[in-house]
Formats: structure tokens, C-alpha cells, sequence
């Protein structure tokens, strides 16, 4: 039987069966690999294919489990063989992979994730301990302190065995352009556009790193598209913890956007990058996960029963989740990031 596997783990993990392929999401140069990004991309477009009438909370954690896949394994089993399922099952876990099997997605214990000729979707999509546990300190602390309920099938984010953070110096200049995209949206709505080409000589990297959507706002100047984009400071000062360099408290108050710039900006485009490092990947995932979670609990807090009204601002928290999002996830672009 040739079992494909799709593991969210970036370490390779070992298996006794008859290899016929493996591969990782990335190469040596940390570029993505183009051939499985789209063997992805198919496979979700099964799934849509696949999912109509399934519920949808079931379908999106198979979907969010493909797009932060970074390692696929193809092999063969004997499928008569109850020893080499049971070692398939538990290597499956160790991975945290979903399974391919005759057409069928499947979880560790053999069952299935979408309905069709294997039955009814019975299947769990996996988590690994860590990020269970972690969403569940997180989590009591919000309710605790904050009174926000966030239900149990929420899912975490990602563990330190299935993240990537990008380089810190990507960071740097991510950061550098988010304060040169507000500022030049501020002064868009002052009436008085910044010399684009002055930011150019000042920081030709950052300038040349930013996203299309920022890009547009330099070149056709449109104040909604300013209005729009004064709150990337935000995402600016979450990035600037991010790399130790700031800290942040509740986000219930505006930063404030003369602090932030002059913290980015007065040494210049290599004075700020230099001896930049990243916080420890414990804090950034505990930052994430309070983030993700609070998003969803304030979108939702006018459901719950009782009523929750919290007195964070969804706004900022929106922007903080959006460049963390960015910062743990290298696979897509600054622009691809919807939350």
C-alpha cells in the first residue's frame, strides 16, 4: 500500500518503511521548493472539491494543516500487516502527518478526515502536546485575567518543531518599511507627501523590500489607501519587540508613532539592522498564541453568553497578530497575510 504523508514537523523523522520519496518545503538556500508548494496547492484544491456539505470548522484545520506542511514522505506498507499499521499509526504521531491511502485522507489511527468511501469523517487533524499546552495556559490567562472565552476547537499555533522564523535582518527591513509606509501615509493626509527619494538614499534596502500594496501608496498617493495603512506603525512596534528593542503592554492604547520612528529610524538603514536578533522562540510563540486567541475572542465576544466586552482594540491587535503571522510563517508574503 503507498502511503503519502504530510507533516507540519520541518526535522526529518525517521521511518522503517520502503521509501519511495521525501522531500522538505525548502532548500538549502531557504527558498521554497516550487514542485511542493504546488503539490500542495492541489491537494487543497481536492479537499475544496471534496468538502462540500462537511462542516466547515473540519475542513479548515485539514486546509490550515496542508498550508503549514513542511516536510512530505511517500512509502509503502503491507496494509494486512497490524504490525507495521500500529508502527504507522505511532510514526504518523510522532510526525504530527495527516495520511494519503488509496484516496483517502486520514489521520494517525487510519480514519478519515473528509467523508467519502472510507465513511464519515471521524478523523482528528493532529497537534503536538507543545502547542496544546501552550494554548491552554494562554488561553486560562485571558479568561482569568481578561474574561475572554476562547472554545476548546480553536486551534493553536504552530510548536517550536513545525515554526520557521524568517532572518532577522528581513525583520529589520520589514520593520524599517512599515514605519516609512506610516509616516508617508500621514503625510499623504497632511497634505504634504514626504520626499520619497530622500527615504530612497537613506533606505535603499527597505525601500526595496516593500510589498506591493505599500508600494502603490508611494506611487499614487490615495489618502483612503493612507487612512488604511497609519496603523502599520502597529505592526512596526510589534515587529521592534519581536527583535527585542521595545516592549509592549496591553493593546488597548495606540503606540506612539514619534517614539516608534525614532527607535527605527535615527541610525540610519545599517545602523538599525546591526546585531538585530530575534527573542526567543518560546516568546514569540506565547506572544502568537495570545494574539491568535484574542483575535478570535474579540471577533466572537458579542456571541458569547454572557456578553464579553473587552477593552483591547481589535485594530491593534489585528496589526500586532498580522506581523507575527509574517515573522512565523516565512512560506508567504507580507501581502498574503489575512487575519
Amino acid at each position: 500500500m503507498l502511503i503519502n504523508a504530510y507533516s507540519t514537523r520541518h526535522d526529518l523523522v525517521p521511518h522503517g518503511f520502503t521509501e519511495v520519496d521525501e522531500r522538505s518545503r525548502w532548500h538549502p538556500s531557504g527558498e521554497q521548493d516550487a514542485a511542493f508548494t504546488n503539490s500542495l496547492a492541489e491537494l487543497e484544491d481536492y479537499v475544496d472539491r471534496a468538502s462540500v456539505g462537511q462542516p466547515a470548522d473540519s475542513i479548515r484545520a485539514v486546509q490550515r494543516h496542508l498550508r503549514d506542511t513542511q516536510r512530505s514522505y511517500a512509502f509503502t506498507i503491507d496494509g494486512h500487516d497490524p504490525a507495521q499499521l500500529t508502527e504507522l499509526s505511532a510514526w504518523a504521531t510522532e510526525a504530527n502527518a495527516i495520511l494519503v491511502a488509496e484516496g483517502a485522507l486520514l489521520d494517525a489511527t487510519g480514519r478519515p478526515l473528509l467523508a467519502g468511501a472510507h465513511g464519515a469523517p471521524t478523523g482528528k487533524v493532529p497537534l503536538t502536546t507543545e502547542s496544546a499546552e501552550r494554548a491552554q495556559m494562554i488561553r486560562s490567562w485571558l479568561a482569568s485575567a481578561h474574561g475572554l472565552q476562547v472554545p476548546g476547537d480553536f486551534a493553536p499555533v504552530r510548536s517550536k518543531a513545525e515554526t520557521f522564523t524568517r532572518d532577522p535582518a528581513e525583520v529589520g527591513l520589514r520593520i524599517i518599511g512599515l514605519v516609512m509606509t506610516s509616516d508617508f501615509a500621514t503625510s499623504i493626509i497632511a497634505n504634504s507627501p514626504l520626499d520619497q527619494r530622500a527615504m530612497q538614499a537613506v533606505f535603499p534596502r527597505a525601500m526595496a523590500a516593500l510589498p506591493d500594496s505599500e508600494r502603490e501608496l508611494f506611487e499614487r498617493k490615495d489618502a483612503q489607501t493612507a487612512h488604511e495603512m497609519l496603523l502599520l506603525i502597529e505592526a512596526a512596534n510589534e515587529l521592534l519587540w519581536a527583535v527585542d528593542r521595545t516592549t509592549l503592554g496591553w493593546p488597548s492604547v495606540n503606540c506612539h508613532p514619534a517614539q516608534v520612528k525614532d527607535r527605527v529610524l535615527r541610525r540610519g538603514e545599517e545602523g538599525f539592522l546591526d546585531k538585530l536578533q530575534l527573542r526567543d522562540i518560546d516568546q514569540l510563540l506565547d506572544e502568537h498564541e495570545c494574539l491568535s486567541s484574542l483575535d478570535w475572542a474579540l471577533e466572537n465576544q458579542e456571541k458569547m453568553r454572557p456578553a464579553v466586552h473587552s477593552d483591547a482594540d481589535a485594530r491593534i491587535v489585528a496589526q500586532r497578530l498580522r506581523s507575527l503571522e509574517w515573522l512565523l510563517n516565512p512560506q508567504f508574503a507580507w501581502d498574503d497575510i489575512d487575519v
